[in-house]
């Protein structure tokens, strides 16, 4: 459990890892990363979720849901402004 831990903190400054890791967000729940490819260049490309998984793992059902949203363009921008 640490190992899965400590790797999904890593996992931007690994060989396997595909993006630049100035691009990349830890949140950790309920995905891994957010990353938003190309944004440190000043030319965003995509806004990538990256699951860390390692062995036989699969996905869990609130990681399905959150994949089936972003796969069927249920993703949406919100601006909240909180007046003081």
């Amino acid at each position: 459990m640490i190992t899965g831990k400590v790797t999904e903190h890593l996992i931007p400054y690994l060989p396997e890892f595909r993006y630049n890791p100035k691009d990349a967000c830890f949140i950790g729940s309920p995905v891994d990363l957010i990353v938003f490819d190309g944004l440190d260049e000043g030319d965003l490309r995509k806004i990538v979720f990256v699951e860390v998984k390692s062995g036989k793992s699969t996905l869990s059902k609130r990681e399905r849901l959150i994949r089936d949203a972003v796969e069927q363009g249920r993703v949406e921008w919100v601006v909240l402004r909180v007046e003081r």
